[in-house]
């Protein structure tokens, strides 16, 4: 389903199909655009490996801070693309408790720690190599979804149904004697979130490795 398919179901399902419309086409895929963003906050993200532009960054000597890409909602392992190696990830409490501490030392990168700035991430100790980082990632959508319509969604189609009600949701916020109606955006608002709830959930247990329980212990 693209982003006018999903516009038209939205009429339909509201009964807003005869101009003059109660929600334009431009409120509408506005609230797609939001809805598909809510979702991905709301279910850890989209699973990314490979978007090259949002995967991987390079450092340089005498660098410590690094750019991320506005999309990356969680950073889920770093390795290094010239030996394949996991590059530790790390907070700064992590460093207290490491007794690490960012002064003037020089060296190959052991580890970035996150948390300190928005989009950023510093590297430690400061580089004194040139390597690429390749970063496995949660993220939001990376194109937003605009009145051009026909847009094709980024999280899987199974979904996209469940995104009219996060749209219902700000349909019935809009301020508009005609529209607003608290308690139908707070139902949609509450259906909409247990949907995530529901999917994160399943995902995560997706991810979880089986393991195979004996009488002698855990393999």
């Amino acid at each position: 389903m693209n982003s006018s398919e999903l516009l038209s179901l939205f009429r339909s399902e509201m009964v807003d199909e005869v101009e003059p419309f109660l929600w334009s086409d431009e409120n509408i895929f506005g609230y797609e655009d939001d809805a598909q963003k809510m979702f991905c906050r709301n279910t850890d993200g989209i699973a990314d490996a490979t978007t090259v532009a949002v995967t991987k960054i390079d450092v340089v000597p005498d660098n410590s801070w690094l750019n991320l890409h506005a999309s990356i909602l969680k950073i889920r392992k770093v390795t290094r693309s010239d030996t394949g190696l996991t590059v530790e990830l790390l907070n700064q409490e992590d460093m207290d408790l490491r007794n690490m501490h960012f002064d003037s030392t020089k060296g190959p990168v052991k580890a970035l720690i996150t948390g300190m700035e928005g989009h950023k991430i510093r590297v430690w100790p400061i580089s004194s190599e040139t390597i690429s980082l390749l970063l496995t990632v949660f993220r939001l959508p990376l194109n937003k979804i605009t009145d051009d319509g026909d847009q094709t969604f980024e999280v899987d189609e199974e979904h996209h149904r469940h995104l009219l009600m996060w749209c219902k949701h700000l349909a019935y916020m809009k301020q508009d004697a005609e529209t607003f109606d608290r308690s139908k955006a707070k139902d949609f608002e509450e259906r909409f979130l247990m949907y995530c709830n529901k999917v994160r959930e399943e995902e995560r247990r997706k991810r979880h490795k089986s393991r195979l329980i004996t009488y002698g212990g855990i393999y």
